[in-house]
């Protein structure tokens, strides 16, 4: 089925909930509402994942065969030109029509949480699907997963506010809607559901089961239209013995200082890109000639990255490849986000997790061959251990890997790792690298007031 063919399905629900929104008192009671309203938001953000999803292989289908064999009298240095050319046009279209689209997108919606009560505009859903698609599928280094977080919120802030619900259950579907988001991303239901309330809500609730109900109902549209499959193959990896633990627990700890590391430099180069006196326009194609310069060198950075990780889950990667892939991932995606480029950063961060657990278990397995498992192994934790550090989510980072991978055999050394790289970042930095960027604006998330008084307003 098209992408086209899914438009008649979400006029139906639109002109069901309309009708709900208008017949809600007093034939349906509050809370059946609330769970008919959850679903349905699920079901929405499940096709608009599909859609995303299917237009972003379309537009890198058309950068990676049509556009690049058109440069092809630049041979291989054509991939340089590729993100910028597709750069151009995200840079116009956000600036001119929704500037929180620019990004990684979740903490756009949390400051619409704290300061809008969950209120998100709707063209937000269209402008970051178009923005991100052109982004990542011209070679820009980030994540789907944001603007589906951003989508999957703006339709249930959108859904909300049709329905004339209060300021707290505007809240909880906007929050519904960024669970279905991961859901459909990673195949992660419970993942999805458990980000929302570890991240967005900050605390648990009653509402986790609508929460839960619409990452359920997002995935099972996204596993019909997608099919059910694990977001990577992996090999099956478990812990060899006791005395390979430790090794776990130091990774864990680099995994924590890298993830900062990380963090600081996405923010600085905001900041560089920000006070630049350039058109901000213009500004996503300056950072994507940087992305194209790396690619010239590490192609396997393009896009989101995931033919990479699994490469390196499978041991096909070169501890000199690993390394300088990792820092590839951490230029390249800072320079696509932090100039105004659209995207995420839950990916990019499995990516690096993934590439500096590779390179440190090639070390260790070199060291001691007889008693740990193969590098494979190290970068699946990893990837757990630096999303924690970086978001201060190890509940999320835990369960998502699991239901990514299939596979929960290695489950100790993954909580030791978590553990470890949580405890170090949290010491270093108490923000999150979603949470960083409403620190810096003034506002406190999610329940206490910030230092300055009122919340600032989002910029628009």
């Amino acid at each position: 089925m098209s992408t086209s063919d899914l438009r008649p399905l979400v006029g139906r629900v639109g002109s069901r909930l309309a009708a709900l929104a208008r017949f809600r008192s007093p034939f349906l009671p509050e809370q059946n509402l609330l769970l008919v309203l959850a679903v349905a938001v699920g079901i929405l953000t499940g096709l608009g994942s599909v859609a995303f999803i299917r237009l972003l292989n379309a537009v890198t289908r058309v950068y990676r065969e049509d556009t690049a064999g058109a440069l092809g009298v630049f041979g291989d240095a054509r991939l340089v030109l590729l993100p910028a050319l597709g750069a151009l046009l995200v840079g116009p279209i956000i600036q001119r029509f929704a500037r929180e689209a620019r990004g990684h997108g979740v903490p756009e919606v949390m400051t619409a949480l704290a300061t809008t009560e969950g209120r998100i505009r709707p063209r937000v859903v269209l402008v970051k699907v178009v923005a991100s698609a052109l982004t990542i599928g011209s070679g820009g280094t980030a994540g789907r997963e944001g603007p589906m977080i951003q989508i999957g919120s703006a339709i249930g802030s959108t859904i909300g506010q049709w329905a004339k619900l209060t300021a707290s259950q505007l809240r909880t579907l906007v929050a519904c809607g960024a669970a279905g988001g991961i859901a459909a991303t990673f195949n992660a239901p419970i993942a999805g559901a458990i980000f929302s309330v570890e991240v967005l809500m900050g605390r648990w609730s009653a509402d986790f089961l609508l929460v839960l109900l619409t990452s359920l109902s997002s995935c099972v549209v996204a596993r019909h239209y997608l099919g059910n499959h694990p977001a990577f193959v992996a090999p099956a990896y478990e812990l060899v013995g006791p005395l390979e633990l430790p090794l776990y627990f130091i990774l864990g700890i680099l995994a924590g200082f890298v993830s900062l590391l990380y963090v600081r430099l996405l923010y600085r180069s905001e900041d560089w890109f920000g006070s630049w006196r350039f058109p901000d326009s213009l500004k996503p194609a300056v950072g994507a000639l940087v992305v194209g310069l790396l690619l010239r060198f590490f192609p396997e950075i393009y896009g989101t990255g995931f033919p990479a990780i699994e490469a390196a889950l499978w041991v096909r990667f070169a501890w000199p490849l690993l390394v300088g892939l990792l820092f590839a991932e951490v230029i390249g995606n800072c320079a696509t986000l932090g100039s105004g480029g659209s995207g995420g950063v839950f990916a990019p961060s499995l990516y690096m997790g993934a590439m500096l657990g590779g390179a440190y278990g090639t070390a260790v397995h070199a060291l001691f061959p007889g008693s740990t498992a193969g590098s494979g192994a190290y970068a699946m934790v990893g990837m757990a251990a630096f999303f924690a550090a970086a978001a201060k989510a190890p509940t999320t980072s835990i369960l998502i890997l699991f239901e990514m991978t299939n596979d929960y055999r290695i489950i100790l050394p993954l909580m030791l790792a978590t553990v470890a790289s949580v405890l170090v970042s949290h010491r270093l930095l108490p923000q999150s690298i979603y949470t960083l960027k409403l620190h810096h604006r003034g506002i406190a998330f999610p329940d206490t007031e910030p230092p300055g008084g009122l919340p600032v307003a989002p910029e628009r």
